[in-house]
């Protein structure tokens, strides 16, 4: 007997109980579940019991990890269809005589979670009292280490040693899958490199063959070794977008859109994000302003609450890594639409990062009018915003003019771009602002070169306080006007910036040269090579 509390036996005695107290109604609230409806046909007076998961409406809970380590948590819980006349408990099992049935029934071939990759961290007894229809949550966790790739099955029960009770299982179908460390390691050396997508447009994939090398400028010797071609991945943060927040006029909530590619996206994780994380990146959503008038500054506290709780939804349910705050777009000022304030944004990042914890990225794009005030906490309510991000970094992105160095520490100083002044955000280290988004520069009269010197100038002026180096959102090989160019945009940044990348001769019978001590190289034949093995153009757009 595994149960504390008979399931058969139990539910009449509580039945008669409540007959004898006069406290059975007439209509018995129903128990929430898919469609509305009892699992039981029969009338209504009677008392129904279910044992539920959080995660699913059915008896049916899909967990997805990747092999090595991690875990992940789930909660559930016991229901009746009304509260029961006394005090209860269950005692939730694993019934592994489950799993013969379940291949059989099912046409699968699983196999039963060892006992050492779950537990219960806060026990597996379920009460329930006499005025609540619904136990405590309880959490299952479930861990990967040491299991090999493969396809698992753990039943959670509270039914009695061979029972067949209906709704008294919850079925855990567990996937592990094999990391996709692919050829390429991820660099980590000098450069922290961030990286939006457009969903939109191309597949994440794009991201794994961003390629580059270091050749010391003496020696033209490889200084990563690990590969004969010295190549590395790059990209240690990627943002997804888009992502924007919409307005539902009739309810009057903020609501998160996915979009139609996000969510295809999302839907087939494993094939487009997975093998981005396996190498270690963080890959994150990057939120934005949908054009409805509503966006970060003008939402009601309510407003916040309801639309944090929809990110972290999508965050926990796809295993992303944070969330990008990028406020553009919003269309602010639209009539009917409240006012932009100072307060709304920091409370929402605030609310965001309680929400997530620590284990996950809130990082913040610094644009325009929506943080130029995140110095002051006055106006923003005594919120200290830079306290409660990971990252911060400029959003200025100008293809016709030299790299914009948005750097709020040395304001004034030369090659500190004048057309943005900035301030420092409250309470966050310098160390994690980056000051260079570097745009794609378009054929013309000037070389790259020219529209990278400040980057290194001002690095020599031991201005600059951070490894994080920004992007532009990211593109592929494509006949257009940026066809020859924007791959050196990569390469020449990454040498001005990296602290081991240039340094300048004084004297020289041309006067001052900036000269390279590693060539920092970006290589485009992976992007060049298509599936069918021949080489062109679009390769990466998306492929749904």
């Amino acid at each position: 007997m595994k149960t504390i509390f008979s399931l058969q036996t139990g539910i009449a005695t509580l039945l008669c109980t409540a007959a004898l107290a006069g406290l059975m109604a007439c209509d018995a609230d129903t128990v929430e579940q898919q469609g509305g409806k009892l699992p039981d046909k029969e009338p209504l007076e009677n008392i129904y019991g279910r044992l539920r998961s959080s995660s699913m409406s059915d008896d049916k809970v899909r967990i997805r990890m990747t092999e090595g380590s991690g875990f992940v948590t789930s909660n559930f819980y016991y229901q009746f269809s009304k509260a029961p006349a006394s005090e209860l408990s269950l005692d939730a099992w694993i019934d592994g005589s489950l799993l013969d049935g379940w291949n059989e029934a099912n046409d699968e071939q699983r196999t039963l979670l060892p006992e050492g990759n779950y537990d219960f961290p806060d026990g597996k007894t379920l009460s329930l009292s006499a005025e609540n229809q619904r136990s405590a949550l309880k959490r299952i966790r479930f861990m990967a280490e040491n299991l090999a790739p493969g396809e698992y099955y753990l039943p959670l029960t509270v039914a009695e040693e061979a029972g067949t009770e209906e709704h008294q299982t919850i079925n855990y179908l567990i996937s592990i899958r094999a990391r996709q460390l692919g050829e390429y390691k991820l660099n980590a050396d000098q450069v922290f490199a961030v990286f939006y997508l457009d969903t939109e447009k191309y597949q994440p994939l794009l991201v794994d063959e961003y390629l580059m090398s270091k050749l010391d400028a003496n020696t033209w010797e490889n200084a990563w070794s690990e590969r004969e071609d010295g190549l590395r991945t790059i990209g240690n943060i990627v943002n997804l977008n888009k992502v924007v927040l919409d307005y539902d006029a009739e309810t009057g909530r903020a609501l998160l859109n996915l979009g139609n590619d996000m969510r295809y996206v999302l839907d087939h994780i494993d094939k487009y994000i997975r093998p981005l994380q396996d190498k270690g990146r963080k890959v994150c959503i990057c939120l934005e302003g949908g054009g409805t008038g509503l966006g970060f500054c003008n939402l009601t506290d309510a407003q916040i609450v309801d639309f944090v709780a929809q990110v972290k939804t999508v965050i926990t349910e796809y295993a992303l890594d944070g969330v990008n705050f990028w406020d553009r777009n919003a269309a602010y000022g639209k009539e009917g639409m409240p006012a932009m304030n100072t307060t709304s944004y920091p409370k929402l990042i605030k609310a965001m990062r309680e929400a997530l914890g620590n284990d996950k990225l809130v990082t913040l794009t610094d644009y325009e009018a929506p943080t130029e005030y995140f110095w002051d906490t006055g106006a923003t309510g005594g919120i200290e915003v830079g306290q409660y991000l990971d990252y911060a970094w400029s959003g200025y992105l100008d293809n016709e003019k030299n790299v914009q160095i948005v750097d709020p520490w040395h304001q004034g100083q030369q090659y500190v771009s004048t057309d943005h002044p900035r301030k420092p955000i409250a309470g966050l280290d310098p160390a994690k602002y980056g000051c260079i988004n570097i745009p794609w520069y378009p054929q013309g009269p000037n070389t790259i070169n020219d529209y990278f010197t400040d980057i290194f100038f001002w690095r020599q002026a031991g201005n600059k306080q951070s490894n994080i180096l920004v992007f532009e959102s990211l593109r592929t090989l494509l006949q257009d006007n940026f066809e020859s160019t924007w791959a050196s945009s990569i390469q020449v940044g990454y040498t001005y910036f990296a602290d081991d990348g240039a340094w300048m001769i004084e004297d020289t019978p041309w006067g001052p040269s900036i000269m390279s001590d590693n060539e920092y190289s970006f290589d485009t034949s992976l992007l060049g090579k298509l599936p069918n093995g021949g080489t062109g153009y679009n390769k990466w757009l998306k492929d749904w």
